[in-house]
């Protein structure tokens, strides 16, 4: 059997079918070749917008923003990435020379892409089946920036098209400069001042060494694989390779070589942006910082923040609310498991001790009693120490700013500035005595903590023995609006509801808030807002806040008034509801006059003292998150503003001015001239005092022309205390409520 093969229509199959393949191939890879330049293009989209915006330094890498106390100490960082950008002069010349000679010997020759590096790599490949990179620093700048790490033609095509396009719009020193910006070291480090950081101890990239340059040029091939504590071996093995190689460029002496071979290796990494603590304040001031410049500029854009607090009196603050409220909490024994009876400790079962040997497991948040302080600077409204609870580990809450309590007779003071502007003097007459307010419906009768009346007496007795009902009485007298409007020009930034029970301090404030109101006190009737940034700077170094230049203040009261008002809140102090604090019994702190006021409210729920000097002003409040809590010893003695926060007060001012922090030369702002009379009374009526008035007499202050004329006519020279009126109708339910606002301090 035979077949006839017909060879060219058989040629011409094969022809046909060859030609169809060619065909079918040069449609494959001109769709290759069109999905590679629509990928190009778009990259080269991206990048030319990136590099457009971000200017000449191109893409900006994330750095991180970093927030200083007053004395330059760093004390927060905030941050996605830990990197810190900087120039190519802020980095020292071996780390430059060392990347030159191991990762891209013509990076000054080429134009993005190196053809030389490229055949090298191939025929190392073929040769020794090793696996060597050609990417040329620029490259790898590219890759970073706008592609992924996947090894496979088409990006490494998209890769060398967006070298080259950086070539063209910049400079070789610009493109190394974002390089060491860019690239990864490991350990959580993005850049060279980063990797210089968190490697050597918080050294700068411009104090490198050779050795320290090679171990970290390495590193960016393998960062955890080449990592100087994970694994040491193999980092010293790399270190050294880098050492050799720039010894072999010419780049060092054979002497230098030596030296650096002999270096060791690290053998620990500092994670500042770790191991730094949060606490209230710094928390404070990133809250602040984030919503006033935004989430992705605190973050991401390398802020530099200098703030107010002065970290000896934060010590000393932290030190003061620790030591005070240690002694106060219900003492728990860690080796029965028990909770120990003490007539003189809180008779709530719970403690800071208790929360931290982990005994609390149940509840979501701590119920121990908490604490705020916040001290400013009366003459730049100066933020300089702030705690807001006892352990931010615990609780992230900020009392000092977050926590609006009733100040109770901590607001007191605003009611006697307002009277004394209204022309009323420290000396004048005022009396305790019963008062009914018509509150359609109902009626509210204000009491004493005592549960009785006091009579006749002054105003200075009123304020510095905090007394409710003669207090509410001069209210009336003044108006509630007149009240409500001074504390918030002094201050008061919460909204205040012009109620009858305002005087005792009904409304709800946040410690923060009311000592900066009695900055005015202070200052000769000056008010300041409170701050907690001094500078901020961007990357670059441009000023974006500035708040160094003091601040001239806004005046809210008269300089007499202020005067006036200082000498009452003084009296509290030397003989009033805070004489416990016994400031003027010596020490090295007597020296420096000042004044505050206790306060404290709802049975006990919160105590309160704010006070001053003419350099600095404290507020202390103490109580439970759970305000339904009341704050009473187990021998049932409640905790009142004179007994829990004026402690810590003291203890925090004490050792504030021992250490001399201060300047001690500076005095209270005086009276305006010609402005003020002083005459000899008797206290309990407010008249001329006679000789037999005897201790009921004092030197008081009036405004001009407004003295007593007449002397006593109190014969017996009794404060006249009146028992409460047993004929009046039982107190209403709403009276019940309102008598809760009415604690005085003891």
């Amino acid at each position: 059997m035979s077949f006839n093969i017909d060879y060219e229509k058989a040629l011409k199959g094969i022809l046909y079918w060859m030609g169809l393949f060619s065909i079918l191939m040069f449609a494959l890879g001109v769709g290759f070749a069109y999905r590679t330049y629509a990928d190009c293009s778009s990259a080269f989209s991206e990048a030319r917008s990136n590099l457009l915006v971000a200017g000449l330094r191109g893409h900006e890498p994330v750095a991180v923003t970093q927030i200083f106390d007053i004395d330059g100490n760093l004390i927060a960082t905030a941050c996605v990435e830990n990197r810190y950008p900087v120039t190519l002069d802020e980095v020292s010349p071996w780390v430059k020379e060392g990347f030159i000679a191991t990762e891209d010997q013509s990076f000054y020759r080429h134009n993005g892409i190196s053809i030389r590096g490229i055949l090298r790599a191939v025929w190392v490949n073929l040769t020794t089946g090793a696996r060597q990179g050609a990417s040329t620093i620029t490259q790898q700048l590219s890759r970073n920036l706008f592609l992924t790490a996947d090894q496979t033609i088409q990006r490494k095509i998209q890769e060398a098209f967006i070298a080259m396009e950086i070539e063209k719009q910049f400079e070789k020193d610009e493109i190394f400069e974002m390089y060491l910006n860019q690239i990864y070291f490991g350990s959580g480090a993005h850049g060279i001042e980063a990797a210089a950081r968190t490697y050597f101890n918080g050294i700068s990239a411009c104090e490198l060494s050779l050795a320290q340059s090679a171990m970290l040029v390495r590193m960016v091939k393998n960062p955890s694989g080449y990592n100087p504590v994970r694994n040491p071996e193999r980092c010293l093995v790399q270190r050294n390779t880098a050492i050799s190689m720039m010894l072999s460029q010419g780049c060092i002496t054979e002497d230098q070589a030596e030296e650096a071979y002999s270096a060791p290796l690290p053998d620990e990494i500092f994670r500042p942006e770790i191991e730094l603590e949060w606490n209230y304040f710094s928390e404070y001031v990133r809250q602040y910082l984030v919503n006033r410049y935004g989430w992705h500029v605190v973050y991401e854009q390398g802020l530099t923040v200098y703030t107010t607090l002065d970290p000896d009196l934060q010590v000393a603050a932290e030190f003061a609310v620790d030591s005070v409220l240690s002694l106060k909490d219900h003492a728990w024994n860690p080796d029965t498991g028990e909770f120990e009876d003490n007539s003189y400790r809180l008779r709530y079962e719970s403690s800071l001790s208790y929360w931290e040997a982990g005994q609390d497991t149940m509840s979501g948040t701590p119920d121990y009693v908490q604490a705020a302080l916040v001290a400013i600077d009366p003459l730049t409204g100066y933020i300089k120490a702030m705690v807001g609870g006892r352990s931010f580990e615990h609780s992230e809450f900020n009392r000092a700013v977050q926590a609006r309590r009733q100040p109770g007779s901590a607001f007191k003071p605003f009611v006697y500035a307002a009277a004394l502007e209204q022309g009323w003097s420290p000396g004048d007459r005022l009396y305790d005595t019963p008062v009914i307010i018509d509150l359609a419906p109902g009626t509210w009768r204000p009491r004493n903590y005592s549960q009785q009346f006091y009579g006749s007496g002054i105003l200075r007795t009123s304020l510095s023995k905090s007394y409710n009902v003669s207090t509410v009485r001069l209210s009336q007298e003044i108006g509630i609006e007149s009240i409500a409007s001074l504390a918030a020009k002094m201050g008061i930034e919460s909204r205040i509801q012009e109620v009858h029970s305002l005087p005792l301090g009904s409304c709800m404030l946040n410690p923060l808030e009311i000592t900066q109101a009695y900055i005015p006190f202070a200052t000769g009737g000056l008010a300041r807002d409170a701050i907690a940034i001094v500078r901020v700077e961007d990357r670059y170094g441009n000023v974006l806040e500035d708040n160094s230049s003091p601040d001239p203040g806004r005046e809210v009261l008269s300089e007499t008034a202020t005067f006036l008002i200082n000498s009452m809140l003084q009296s509290v102090l030397r003989a009033g509801t805070a004489v416990g604090s016994r400031w003027y019994w010596g020490g090295p702190y007597s020296g420096r006059y000042a004044g505050g006021k206790t306060g404290t409210t709802s049975d006990y729920a919160d105590a309160w003292f704010i006070g001053f000097t003419p350099d600095l002003v404290a507020g202390v409040w103490v109580g439970y998150d759970n305000h339904i809590v009341r704050m009473r010893l187990q021998n049932n003695r409640g905790q009142a503003g004179s007994s829990i926060a004026l402690p810590i007060w003291t203890r925090f001012m004490r050792i504030t001015f021992s250490e001399d922090k201060l300047d001690s030369t500076l005095t209270f702002p005086g009276p305006e001239p010609n402005t003020l009379e002083e005459f000899v009374i008797c206290t309990i009526t407010g008249e001329l005092a006679r000789a037999g008035c005897a201790e009921n007499t004092r030197e008081e202050y009036f405004w001009k022309d407004t003295g007593p004329t007449e002397y006593c006519t109190n014969p017996l020279h009794q404060s006249l205390t009146v028992l409460p009126d047993t004929s009046i109708a039982d107190f209403s339910e709403y009276d019940r409520i309102q008598s809760n606002l009415d604690e005085d301090d003891e």
